[in-house]
This record gives C-alpha cells, sequence and structure tokens, in this order.
C-alpha cells in the first residue's frame, strides 16, 4: 500500500468516525431544540441558531415518514402523571425563547404537515426583540406577539413553556433571584396566555445541574424541567434525579445529522 493510499484510507476513518453511526443506538425521550426558523441576518456569528425553513419542512417530514409521533408538552405530562409508555417512536419538537419566525414560518409549517411543537417562551421581550443577545454578534429580531402567541395555542398545533423573565444565566444571580426569574414568569406567561404552564427550559443550559437552582424550579411548580445537554432521557423519568435532555438542531445539520440524533442522541464527536 502506497503513503498517499494509506493516508487517504486513515483520513476517511477519522472522518467517519467524528460521527456517531457506529455507537450502540439508545432508547430514550428524544426532544429537539431549535431557536430561529428563517434565514440569518449578515453577518451573524450564531448562524447554527438558524434553520432555514425548507430544512425545517424536511426533517419534520422526515419525523412522519419515519413513523415519530410529535408530542406536546400535555401529552407528556399524560403520560407523567399516569406512569404509562409514551410511543415507540415519539419526539417532543422544541424552540427556546419565542421568536416571531416561530410563528411566520414554523408554526405553518407545523400545521401543515400535522405534527406539533412546544415553545419556551421569554416573558420580558415578549412582542420586542431578542434584548439579551449583543446585536454586534447576532442582531436582534422580533419576538412573537401575545397575539400571536394565543392564536398558535389556539390552533392546538403549539403549547409553552417558560424560558425565564429575560434569559439570564441563572447561577450568576443570587439564588434568590434566580427563584424569581423562574416562577414570575410561569405565573405572568400563565396571566397571558390562559393557560397552566408544566415545562421550564434553562437560559444556555445554565443551572440545570445546579441542585440548588434545580430545587427552585421544581419549587416553583413546573413538572418538566429540560437542560441544553445533548442525549435522551430514559422513560419513565427519574424526576428528581436529572433534568431531561435536548437534542440541539444547528443550521448546518443534515438528514444524516438528524438520523443519529435520534437513534444516538448526538451526531458528532
Amino acid at each position: 500500500m502506497t503513503y498517499l493510499a494509506a493516508l487517504l484510507i486513515l483520513t476517511a476513518l477519522a472522518l467517519c468516525a467524528r460521527w456517531t453511526w457506529w455507537r450502540k443506538e439508545i432508547p430514550g425521550l428524544r426532544v429537539l431544540c431549535y431557536h430561529k426558523i428563517g434565514r440569518p441576518p449578515a453577518g451573524s456569528q450564531l448562524e447554527d441558531l438558524w434553520v432555514s425553513p425548507r430544512k425545517f419542512r424536511v426533517q419534520v417530514q422526515y419525523l412522519l415518514d419515519h413513523g415519530y409521533t410529535t408530542l406536546l408538552f400535555s401529552d407528556l405530562l399524560k403520560a407523567f402523571r399516569e406512569n404509562s409508555p409514551l410511543p415507540e417512536k415519539c419526539v417532543l419538537i422544541t424552540f427556546d425563547d419565542g421568536y416571531e419566525n416561530n410563528y411566520l414560518e414554523a408554526w405553518p409549517i407545523l400545521n401543515e404537515l400535522g405534527a406539533k411543537g412546544n415553545i419556551f417562551v421569554v416573558f420580558n421581550t415578549i412582542g420586542k426583540a431578542n434584548l439579551w443577545h449583543d446585536p454586534a454578534s447576532e442582531a436582534w429580531v422580533n419576538m412573537a406577539t401575545p397575539d400571536q402567541l394565543r392564536e398558535m395555542q389556539s390552533s392546538g398545533v403549539i403549547e409553552y413553556g417558560s424560558h425565564t423573565m429575560s434569559h439570564p444565566h441563572l447561577s450568576a444571580l443570587s439564588l434568590d433571584d434566580a427563584a424569581w426569574e423562574m416562577a414570575e414568569s410561569k405565573r405572568q406567561l400563565e396571566t397571558v396566555l390562559g393557560s397552566v404552564l408544566c415545562a421550564f427550559a434553562y437560559p444556555y443550559g445554565d443551572g440545570a445541574y445546579s441542585p440548588e437552582i434545580r430545587a427552585k424550579a421544581l419549587e416553583a411548580g413546573y413538572t418538566f424541567d429540560f437542560s441544553f445537554r445533548h442525549g435522551k432521557t430514559p422513560w419513565p423519568w427519574d424526576r428528581p434525579g436529572s433534568p431531561i435532555d435536548r437534542i440541539f438542531i444547528r443550521g448546518s445539520d443534515t438528514i444524516w445529522d438528524l438520523a443519529l440524533q435520534l437513534s444516538r442522541g448526538f451526531s458528532r464527536l
């Protein structure tokens, strides 16, 4: 074997090893985490937070074509309270933050294809912009308005969870302030939406594995708390043990990535 041939083989093996196809499939609840559906603004340094409408449609269609049932938070709550199994192939589609593009782009696609989704909303930015971002690295974009949130909810296609009042790093706050961010956002969102919220997602995933912060999230009245860690969560879920893991969907992901994420919990090493 020539040096060049050996180098090509080693390169191919290294590239293959970067993906997780060779890992054993793992069981558990699959929760996909999206952010923005659309095209990133010029100069964005966070392009992987954007998934194009075309790609999102293809991904949702892939789920449906491969027999996945898309769940709402209320479906998960019913299974949890009844200690009943989930459908063999099921997935929660979630979106963080509450962008207007979820209303303009994601919701019509889900509605048309017959799929369900769930949005974690930052209360203080409803009808405003994603003010926690530094516009030097990520341009501010519009957030959904109260009327848009209620319209999506009334369709039966979208349900909501909390993503705090202002999207802070919870571990950077005092424990009392972190607790207020979680509890007050639940109270305010329930008033605006007219429905009880059972789910919470930690901004940046920060605080999800802090016993003190996580205890405050559960004390606030949430049944489910979601991390930002890649992976799948065993079902039945050990609620006191740890939050529910999610699978971050990047704008650069392919269908091959999605297939591996669904089966292995993550696609790339």
